[in-house]
C-alpha cells in the first residue's frame, strides 16, 4: 500500500520536509495564501526519513528568501521545479552557518531592534537538530519554536509542530 501524490504540471515540489512541519512551513512562506492547486502529505511513510511531509504546489516557484526560511525550519529538505511534468531543477537545501536578516531577535534591547540603527538580525547557527541559534549582537540563544521571522508586512512565529 503505497500512497500516491498525484503529479503537477508546473510548479513547486517541497519534499523531505521533517515530519509535522508542512503546515508551518506553508505558514511562514506564505503559501496558505494562494488559490492555487496544492497538495499536502503529513507524516508519510518513507524508507529514507521514516516519516516525512510534502507539499506540492502549482503554478508558484518560491522565492530566494522562502527558501532560505525553509532551510531553517526544516534543513536538508529538496526543492524541485517542475515544468511539464517534469523535474527541471532541484535545489538539495542546507541549513546554513550565518542566519542574516530572516530572524528577529526577541531581545527588545538588542541594537538588531533598534529603530536608530539601520543594523539587520544576525544569528551564528549552533546546532542543526534540534534548532539552536544565537544573536551575534546581544548572544541572546533561541530554539526553534522561539522564532519570529521577519516578513515586510508582519512577524511570523512557527507554530507548533503537528502530532497525528
Amino acid at each position: 500500500n503505497k500512497l500516491k501524490i498525484p503529479k503537477i504540471k508546473k510548479g513547486t515540489v517541497i519534499d523531505h520536509i521533517d515530519a509535522g512541519y508542512a503546515l508551518s512551513i506553508m505558514d511562514i512562506i506564505g503559501l496558505g495564501e494562494t488559490q492555487n492547486l496544492m497538495t499536502i502529505g503529513v507524516n508519510i511513510e518513507s524508507k529514507k526519513y521514516g516519516k516525512k511531509d510534502i507539499i506540492k504546489v502549482e503554478n508558484v516557484f518560491l522565492t530566494e528568501t522562502q527558501i532560505q526560511q525553509i532551510s531553517i525550519i526544516t534543513p536538508n529538505v529538496s526543492i524541485s521545479l517542475i515544468e511539464d511534468f517534469n523535474v527541471i531543477e532541484k535545489l538539495k537545501l542546507k541549513l546554513p552557518k550565518m542566519i542574516k536578516k530572516l530572524i528577529k531577535c526577541p531581545n527588545s534591547t538588542c541594537i538588531s531592534n533598534s529603530e536608530k540603527e539601520p543594523i539587520g538580525s544576525e544569528f551564528n547557527v549552533l546546532n542543526e537538530k534540534p534548532l539552536k541559534i544565537q544573536c551575534i549582537y546581544c548572544d541572546r540563544i533561541l530554539n526553534l519554536d522561539e522564532l519570529v521571522f521577519i516578513e515586510k508586512k508582519r512577524e511570523k512565529r512557527i507554530k507548533q509542530r503537528i502530532q497525528l
